[in-house]
């Protein structure tokens, strides 16, 4: 049904850490695909077209592509979403927030 290959082949070639570019081009492929199956099959198969559509989050920017990233990353590939590596930058940036302390002298009268 759904072509693994041309998704896995994209991946490949994409660096670590994936920015929106990235993603759109995966998702890009993946409608591709998911589009020609569908008009095969005679109704949109969004939802049961592959293996990563029951991970979908259809909120978000890029659905199909996010879904099949994490479930590369569940399966144990190296790949990153640049949105969680910033997510989780800011989140131990806050965390580290300094505390300044200030001593003051007394003198002495």
């Amino acid at each position: 049904m759904w072509n693994e290959n041309a998704p896995l082949e994209l991946l490949k070639e994409l660096p670590a850490v994936l920015n929106e570019a990235n993603l759109a081009r995966i998702q890009q492929m993946i409608d591709y695909d998911k589009f020609v199956n569908s008009a095969e099959c005679g109704y949109d198969l969004c939802g049961q077209y592959a293996p990563f559509c029951n991970g979908c989050d259809k909120t978000r920017q890029h659905p199909c592509a996010v879904s099949y990233v994490k479930m590369k990353q569940a399966e144990g590939m190296e790949v990153k979403l640049q949105s969680e590596v910033e997510e989780a930058l800011s989140e131990s940036s806050a965390g580290k927030s300094k505390k300044i302390r200030i001593a003051v002298a007394k003198r002495k009268v």
